[in-house]
């Protein structure tokens, strides 16, 4: 059995958060029947059945940025009649929105522009939209600042100016928070009542920042009441296990089950972005809703009844002899494919780019581990530097490279790093690299076999490599391993990649 990457299912009816490892932000969530789609910040369709083992099917992001829409926000997907919708806002603001008749296997229609979203009078820029019907079956297109724009019948245009139908949820002066930043709508209808989830706080503050909060009204356009049970979800203390809680989604199970998913930050792995978790939540006897007091986020939980199990994640082994498209690599800013990376019967070719790792363009690989190595056999060309990466962005990254007879180190920028001291002599064009990377810090490693190694004792710690850090590259900013290839006019051949898990307490 193929190994992959963690899954959340601890095998005794039970889940551990995270249900996604790694940059999950944003999530938006949909059940259809018995199946379940999930999409991200990332533009990554995936299909579960049981809502803990998610496979990816495909991205939208090629198709998007074939057209110059560049996804920048939270995104919607959802499913009236027998169409499914996906809604964000792209580059210079502009709402868009994408449909298809079969989620599953597409193809998506192209992306239809529908102008740009508004600002309010104080200044808001009007992001993360949500598509919602009202009780005649007139489409709204919810919006940050709980501002709802009305949408055309057949949901391709906007058919008005924005409403703001409610205010923004009180804060308590206890919560220290980045702002207040009410955004990412999400709604379910039960009852008779529509209930709207939004977030507040702000993702990148303190820990305590982000925040979920709930209405309920019998019309979109109001009034809407706030739940007394607000904040739904929250981190009290920078000493608990999740920070920045928020930008929750509504789902529930055929067997009408009721879960939240939103994403939050795991206290000792900042490094490692926002983060998709899942919570249980329960229907009050006065018609809310609230996570029960037994289900602890930091805890196993139990899993949904009567699911089915799907091949989750991305495999260890990595594929470097295949050319299908491989969603587990990604570019720091791109998605195969891309001229600069060949895969081939002998394995992956990389054309060198820039002058060291920090202008290189490396490809990584979604390893999603809270410890793992990963190892990597190459064969590079004279004149041209190749190793292996931990990455976030340019100027948060470490690695180690092979160059003109000699293994060096990459931390960020630093430049002792590139003395003669620091370096190691090598005879070869041929050799093994491994990084490990355990508790924040990532150690290097080489051998000629793959089997005997030498520790170059230069580690870096990677705690640093963060969002809260203020990283640009905000939507991609979580550290993965990765190859790159840098220096002269050839290339550097990977043979093999593979990633292995850790255990740690």
């Amino acid at each position: 059995m193929t190994k992959r990457t963690r899954s959340a299912d601890l095998g005794n009816g039970t889940y551990l958060n995270p249900v996604l490892f790694g940059h999950y932000a944003d999530p938006s969530i949909l059940r259809d029947g018995e199946d379940y789609y999930m999409m991200s910040c990332e533009s990554m369709i995936y299909h579960s059945r049981d809502l803990i083992h998610w496979e990816p099917l495909y991205t939208l992001y090629l198709q998007t940025r074939a057209h110059n829409v560049h996804h920048t926000c939270a995104p919607d997907i959802s499913k009236h009649g027998d169409t499914y919708y996906y809604f964000s806002v792209g580059n210079a603001q502009q709402i868009f929105v994408m449909t298809t008749k079969d989620i599953k296997n597409g193809p998506w229609t192209d992306p239809v522009i529908l102008g740009k979203a508004g600002m309010t009078e104080e200044g808001d820029e009007l992001i993360d939209p949500a598509l919602v019907f009202d009780l005649a079956g007139k489409p709204w297109l919810a919006m940050s600042k709980n501002c709802f724009y009305p949408l055309t019948d057949d949901c391709m245009a906007l058919a008005g100016d924005f409403v703001q139908v409610a205010g923004d949820p009180p804060i308590p002066d206890e919560f220290d928070v980045e702002g207040v930043y009410t955004e990412g709508p999400k709604f379910a209808y039960r009852n008779g009542y529509y209930y709207m989830m939004v977030a507040a706080g702000g993702t990148l503050g303190p820990a305590t920042a982000h925040g979920t909060y709930a209405y309920r009204a019998k019309d979109l356009m109001g009034p809407w009441e706030l739940s007394p049970y607000n904040p739904i979800s929250h981190t009290g203390s920078f000493k608990e296990t999740w920070w920045t809680k928020g930008h929750a989604s509504f789902i529930d199970t055929p067997d009408d089950e009721w879960y939240i998913v939103q994403h939050a930050i795991k206290k000792d792995y900042l490094e490692q972005g926002r983060m998709y978790i899942m919570e249980p939540i329960e229907w009050t006897d006065d018609g809310w809703f609230r996570i029960p007091e037994w289900a602890k986020t930091d805890e196993p939980l139990p899993m949904p009844k009567h699911g089915e199990k799907v091949t989750h994640g991305y495999p260890l082994k990595a594929d470097v002899n295949n050319n299908k498209l491989d969603y587990a690599w990604e570019m720091q800013r791109d998605i195969l494919p891309n001229e600069n990376f060949r895969f081939t019967p002998d394995g992956l070719y990389i054309r060198a780019k820039g002058e060291d790792l920090n202008t290189s363009d490396p490809l990584l690989y979604s390893a999603a581990f809270p410890a793992y190595e990963v190892i990597a056999e190459f064969e590079i060309d004279e004149g041209v530097g190749a190793g292996l990466t931990a990455f976030t962005v340019p100027h948060a990254c470490c690695g180690i490279a092979l160059k003109d007879g000699f293994i060096r180190i990459f931390d960020q920028d630093k430049p002792l790093l590139s003395k003669r001291f620091n370096l190691r002599e090598w005879n070869s064009n041929k050799i093994f690299f491994k990084l490990r990377y355990v508790d924040h810090v990532v150690s290097h490693w080489y051998s000629a076999d793959g089997k005997n190694w030498t520790k170059l004792n230069i580690c870096a710690f990677v705690g640093v490599y963060c969002s809260h850090a203020g990283l640009e590259c905000f939507g991609k900013a979580w550290m993965r391993p990765g190859v790159f290839a840098y220096g002269g006019e050839g290339e550097a051949l990977v043979k093999s990649f593979e990633v292995r898990e850790i255990e740690t307490e």
